[in-house]
């Protein structure tokens, strides 16, 4: 029932596309507002920034959220789910892996005891997780360790103007603070706790009210939730033991000033999902799975380091290396404030399951509106779902039947998609066609002078290609992947 995560990007969503809750999250969601880094002195010494549209996948590039309506959306859809089944209240006691299942033992929400069997563990059970310590899972420390007190208010309508209207890291040595423009009249706040203050547990309302004091006052506001604990850069090693694996939180902890918890936790699931249903149908073999750990530890490290940079700048509490700091950021840029585009923080994938060296491969592919045969408009990923596809540029020189042919015989998806004001095109034997409402995709292409691409069902880039040798190599490093390794999958 309380706010955690306020925070998700433009792929988080598009995972909740692809669960049909997108458009639900409507009421609960609002796009991330811009941001600024005040300085020692209070100047702005940085500006965060969104990517301009029009946006790559066509969502927003980042989200504000309600957690609590966000969740209650995605419960509301998994009920309706006949693959899953919930028990709430439920506790794991312990588990024991057989070699090709594992088994748990748990007891109900009456304290009785159960026991279930299953393929796969998937141990998301929080940054104390049961499951990785049960596993005897270290964790590595990537050096930062703070602790900060949260807290969520519902401000009064009447005195949201006198707050800033945008996202502010105040990196003021006296007291390193964050201010977040929430959905609706909800605002967060975080404060570092300094020397001598309490740094665990319950936070009275007398010390909230003094942290809040510089903006609002009793009565001006509610308080929804506070918290205190220490912001952590964790990432456990190993992910997988046998047939347990671990995600989100379990996995790896991060300080929140990039604002990729939750995102953390989502990619991690879109990344295990599909692999998990290929492995469990019969489709791949269980090394499928070790793609996982493969490509989602190397960049949640990589993503939690770039947080904590962030985190640096804001929590220096020396005034003299504060100046220095801010001195040194506004001398870089000519005396102005850096400028930061949000997404292009955010790493790309360069382990694992792609095709390492050849264009593109690792990068997020892009979501334009299309039009189809028998749909006006609807989103890219719609067409097929989560499938492997083979995406081909309609202008291409060369082209694309030659490129169709050699992915047909792989029995991939394929989609040629047309620039905009091309009519409507009807689909062929095996070929969908699609017209880019917006140009996004035809500028992608262009950019990376590619012709087509192999895109997987996370809608993550395995390798593009520039023309037909290029699509030959990157079809044939599909085919001998274990994404494509069959013969050994016939295990019930």
């Amino acid at each position: 029932p309380m706010p955690r995560a306020v925070g998700f990007d433009h792929d988080a969503i598009r995972i909740f596309q692809e669960i049909g809750v997108a458009e639900a999250l409507g009421p609960h969601v609002e796009p991330f507002r811009e941001g600024i880094y005040s300085g020692a002195d209070r100047q702005t010494i940085q500006h965060v920034r969104h990517m301009p549209p029009p946006y790559p996948l066509t969502w927003p590039p980042h989200f504000t959220c309600d957690q609590p309506g966000v969740e209650g959306v995605v419960r509301k859809a998994i009920a309706k789910m006949p693959s899953v089944s919930t028990h709430l209240g439920w506790e794991l006691r312990s588990f024991k892996d057989l070699g090709e299942s594992v088994q748990l033992k748990l007891t109900d929400s009456e304290g009785l005891p159960q026991s279930l069997q299953a393929r796969y563990l998937i141990g998301c059970d929080g940054g104390a997780s049961f499951v990785r310590r049960q596993l005897g899972v270290g964790v590595e420390n990537l050096d930062y360790d703070h602790p900060w007190v949260v807290v969520d208010v519902k401000v009064e309508p009447e005195h949201l103007d006198r707050l800033p209207s945008y996202n502010v890291q105040f990196c003021e040595p006296e007291r390193p603070s964050t201010y977040i423009c929430c959905p609706g009249n909800h605002r967060r706040w975080e404060f570092m706790t300094l020397p001598g203050e309490a740094s665990e547990g319950a936070v009275e309302p007398e010390r909230l009210w003094r942290l809040l004091s510089r903006w609002l006052k009793p009565g001006e506001a509610t308080i929804w939730r506070a918290a205190a604990y220490r912001f952590h850069a964790l990432v456990a090693n190993p992910w997988q033991v046998g047939h347990v694996l671990l995600a989100g939180d379990s996995a790896h902890m991060t300080p929140p000033f990039l604002g990729q918890g939750m995102c953390q936790g989502l990619r991690d699931a879109g990344n295990l999902a599909w692999k998990l249903a290929d492995v469990l149908q019969r489709r791949a073999p269980a090394s499928l799975l070790d793609t996982y750990s493969a490509e989602r530890r190397p960049h949640v490290t990589e993503t939690t380091r770039i947080a904590k940079e962030l985190g640096r700048i804001i929590s220096e509490r020396d005034p003299v290396r504060a100046r220095q700091r801010d001195a040194a950021i506004l001398a870089e840029n000519g005396g102005q404030p850096r400028l930061l585009i949000r997404q292009n923080l955010i790493p790309e994938l360069r382990h694992g399951l792609i095709a390492i060296g050849e264009p593109l491969a690792g990068r997020v592919f892009p979501q334009p509106r299309v039009e189809v045969a028998d749909q006006a408009d609807l989103l890219f990923d719609d067409l097929y779902g989560p499938a492997w596809r083979w995406i081909i540029d309609a202008q291409c020189v060369d082209g694309h039947d030659a490129l169709a042919n050699l992915a047909r015989a792989l029995g991939l998806s394929i989609v040629v998609v047309h620039p905009p004001g091309t009519a409507r095109p009807h689909d062929e034997l095996g070929i969908r066609h699609a017209v880019d409402l917006s140009g996004t995709m035809r500028s992608y292409w262009e950019a990376a002078g590619v012709q087509a691409a192999l895109v997987r069902p996370d809608h993550i880039i395995y390798g593009a290609a520039a023309d037909p040798s290029g699509a030959e190599r990157v079809l044939a490093a599909f085919a001998a992947s274990p994404a494509r390794h069959t013969e050994h999958c016939n295990r019930p």
